[in-house]
């Protein structure tokens, strides 16, 4: 049997913030299963300019507050799409790269 991963899931604390400050972010820890992309979902991201690079499974949608970072083997990785799976909930990701961070910035 194998053992699940862990991911660190970063979000926005809305809270420890004012409107004019900077928002303040919290982290925690969960237990992943983690599968590759399909080549369908992955061609079908493609054509909206999404590059999803892997998905990670939650058995509890529970343990998911909408965060959009994740941390998973010293990588960022961005959430592009959820999928609810009975009480469980799948994050497609793709990983953030200094490349795609450059060329998001020149689309703005």
């Amino acid at each position: 049997m194998r053992t699940p991963d862990v991911i660190t899931l970063v979000g926005e604390n809305p809270a420890a913030h004012g409107v004019f400050d900077a928002p303040d972010t919290e982290s925690r820890t969960v237990y992943v299963s983690v599968r590759s992309v399909g080549m369908n979902e992955a061609y079908q991201a493609m054509e909206n300019g999404l590059h999803p690079t892997v998905v990670f499974r939650l058995s509890d949608s529970a343990d998911y507050h909408g965060e959009k970072i994740c941390l998973f083997h010293d990588k960022q990785y961005r959430v592009v799409r959820t999928y609810q799976t009975g009480f469980g909930i799948e994050l497609t990701c793709e990983e953030i790269t200094i490349d795609r961070a450059i060329m998001e910035g020149n689309d703005a």
